[in-house]
């Protein structure tokens, strides 16, 4: 059974937008619909995203740049970019943004539902090799806010738990600051650093109450961040 996801859809036509809304939504997956990329900012900063969906002709940020833009802040997430540009020169450019599955205008729901299960089937891998790895056993339920540990829960806030989301899907489970802004919907150039780090203290100061170790949220000089226990979010 394919994992259920977390989908964000950005589409700005919208009988479009909510019939794949309605259709993903029918196989349990949790979907938001937006009407263009500036809305998708606002989105991660609520919650962790799975799956990104997005048309390529968008007002304002076009796709190519949102998906450019995504999968360099987060490069684990899954992404279709659904469009009504048929050009090769349009898909390959799609792929080279970021996408992982190209899919041409008008899409069949059960084409849709076949792109939607084969990134499921990713996740799912991804999340069983966290859980085999795992010895500290750290849990994050991101849609009730909670993260557990041998030694109890604790209560994480959206923006924590979009955090430990991405940071656990990284590479190496490390990102740099401007890609945790970035997702955060933060601007590198007027943020403030001290309040920056008060939330990363906070996080990690919760990160040890549940049973981690000290070093499981580790400072990457002049860098960013690495997550350094294994962490399994559903």
């Amino acid at each position: 059974m394919p994992t259920l996801l977390n989908i964000a859809v950005v589409e700005d036509h919208d009988a479009l937008r909510e019939v794949m809304v309605e259709i993903l939504s029918s196989k349990g997956h949790h979907v938001t619909g937006l009407d263009c990329a500036e809305a998708l900012d606002d989105q991660f900063s609520r919650g962790p995203i799975d799956l990104l969906v997005a048309d390529l002709n968008l007002p304002g940020e076009d796709g190519f740049s949102l998906v450019r833009r995504v999968r360099l802040a987060q490069p684990l997430i899954g992404i279709i970019m659904v469009t009504a540009r048929h050009e090769v020169v349009d898909k390959v450019t799609g792929y080279d943004m970021g996408a992982d599955i190209y899919l041409s205008k008008p899409v069949a729901p059960d084409e849709l539902i076949a792109a939607v299960n084969s990134i499921s089937r990713r996740v799912s891998a991804q999340s069983s090799n966290t859980i085999a790895a795992s010895s500290s056993k750290l849990k994050l339920d991101s849609r009730k806010l909670v993260l557990s540990g041998p030694l109890g829960e604790a209560s994480v806030t959206d923006t924590e738990s979009a955090i430990l989301t991405a940071l656990a899907r990284a590479p190496s489970q490390r990102l740099e600051i401007w890609q945790i802004l970035e997702m955060l919907g933060i601007n590198m150039d007027t943020y403030n650093k001290s309040t920056f780090e008060v939330r990363i203290a906070r996080l990690r100061k919760k990160i040890l109450m549940v049973g981690a170790d000290k070093s499981s949220l580790r400072v990457v000089r002049m860098s960013g961040y690495q997550l350094c226990t294994p962490l399994q979010v559903y």
